[in-house]
């Protein structure tokens, strides 16, 4: 029975396999060279989808969108499952394909709905897939939309116009969340602790203003200014229907509910009055405080870009074929590509030497205030091996710079074995980038100017 059982699921994965291969083959593939870095394109792939989102392309094309973030996902997983750099590219290529041709099919189909998909917009832009109470409204539209989205040309205005409008009422329904959330929330919280009976006048107050600036939010969705006052008015009118019922709490329930508000009023009054000699006593001294921020930040400012001037001449001492250069912060990166270690061995090669003593010179001319060397391997042999190597190619390249005039600031060295590789272990090409050694310098902010 197991075996047949067994059986029984492979048939049934095949179509499943063939489906997925079969969907691949009708897409044009991207062009991504073999060389590129298969982490930075996927990460430029998800930056691209979100973008291709912000257009409605997700909508307007949707069997190929999901198409394209399918074969994202699965560059990801082969990517962490460590399989050959060329099938994580491959996935990539495909993805993009589909993205290529979502982009495609979403310009001619949506060439004619543009105030539909500017409503779409609009209600995203004002939290429509932020608030949890909205996104299966926002999700249900979606859906009616992309099933209407080869034959947008053809609806009928006023179907469309249907349409726009459920993305207009879903703009307003955020909108609303958005400046009156917290003083339903107050409300909704008062009322199930009993304000309904212990503070009705104040509850019925609250709730008539926040129906007021519902209204008026309503009449002037995308004008603010329209509902600001009655905003307030409701914010403040919630909040201090909170405290009453915090006061009558804190007395047993058993105080009346006129005496609660004049109680919240004095302390409002007396925390206002706080407020005022606050900033009456901290005004004396600000005129005189902002003077020195200024300076301070004038002064942060000139050491930044000076800094930044000095790193971006350090970089250009580098061939691109001796090292990669990053800045990091205030600090440089330097990857060195020719250390050349022997197999095994810590000992620094002499050819790698007039590197070295060009980053010692680089490292001068920054006034080096610490510098950390990193030593990273590829994945060939055991964890043990390879972290035990990597630290003793870190401690010599650090002993160097020791040993040539850097004795008297902080030399950190940290060997990291294949923890943090760069590329694939599955290529040759992806272990060659992965055998490293990381210099990072952090220069003297106060020397530099």
């Amino acid at each position: 029975m197991r075996t047949k059982s067994y059986f029984m699921k492979s048939w049934i994965m095949i179509p499943v396999l063939m489906t997925f291969v079969a969907c691949a083959s009708n897409i044009k593939k991207a062009d991504i060279p073999s060389t590129a870095n298969p982490q930075e394109e996927i990460s430029k792939l998800d930056s691209d989808l979100n973008s291709a989102i912000l257009k409605n392309v997700d909508v307007l094309a949707k069997d190929e969108f999901d198409n394209a973030v399918k074969w994202h996902r699965e560059a990801k997983s082969d990517l962490a499952a460590n399989q050959k750099q060329d099938e994580v590219l491959n996935d990539l290529r495909i993805a993009r394909g589909y993205l290529e041709k979502s982009y495609e099919l979403s310009a001619t189909r949506g060439a004619k709905a543009g105030t539909l998909f500017d409503a779409r917009q609009t209600a995203l832009t004002a939290g429509a897939g932020t608030y949890s109470e909205l996104r299966d409204e926002l999700k249900d539209i979606d859906s009616d939309v992309s099933n209407q989205s080869k034959n947008l040309e053809k609806i009928s205005a006023e179907k469309m116009v249907k349409l726009q409008d459920r993305y207009i009422d879903l703009e307003r329904k955020a909108t609303v969340l958005t400046h009156l959330g917290e003083a339903k929330a107050n409300i909704n919280g008062a009322k199930k602790d009993g304000a309904d009976r212990y503070a009705p006048n104040t509850l019925r107050k609250a709730e008539l203003s926040l129906k007021t600036a519902e209204s008026l939010i309503s009449a002037n969705v995308r004008n603010p200014s329209g509902f600001a006052a009655p905003v307030a008015t409701a914010k403040n009118d919630a909040m201090m229907l909170n405290e009453v019922m915090q006061v009558i709490s804190k007395n047993g329930g058993k105080l009346p509910e006129s005496t609660a508000v004049t109680m919240v009023n004095q302390n409002r009054q007396i925390k206002n009055l706080e407020s005022d000699l606050s900033v009456t006593s901290s005004e004396a001294t600000a005129k005189e405080k902002d003077l020195a921020l200024t300076k301070e930040n004038l002064d942060s400012a000139k050491s930044s870009i000076e800094i930044q001037r000095a790193i971006e001449e350090a970089r250009a001492q580098f061939s691109p074929d001796e090292a990669e250069t990053f800045q990091q912060g205030n600090s440089l990166l330097i990857r060195l590509k020719k250390m050349n270690f022997a197999s095994g061995q810590a000992s620094v090669p002499g050819p790698s030497l007039e590197l070295l003593s060009k980053v010692t010179d680089v490292a001068r001319a920054l006034q080096a205030a610490e510098i950390k060397v990193e030593g990273h391997t590829d994945s060939t042999g055991t964890v043990a091996q390879n972290k035990s190597i990597s630290t003793e190619r870190a401690d010599a390249v650090a002993t160097y710079f020791k040993t040539n005039g850097f004795d008297d600031i902080n030399i950190e060295a940290e060997g990291y074995g294949f923890e943090k590789p760069i590329a694939t272990n599955k290529s040759k090409e992806g272990r060659a980038q992965n055998r490293r050694v990381d210099i990072i310098i952090t220069p003297d902010e106060t020397a530099i100017h």
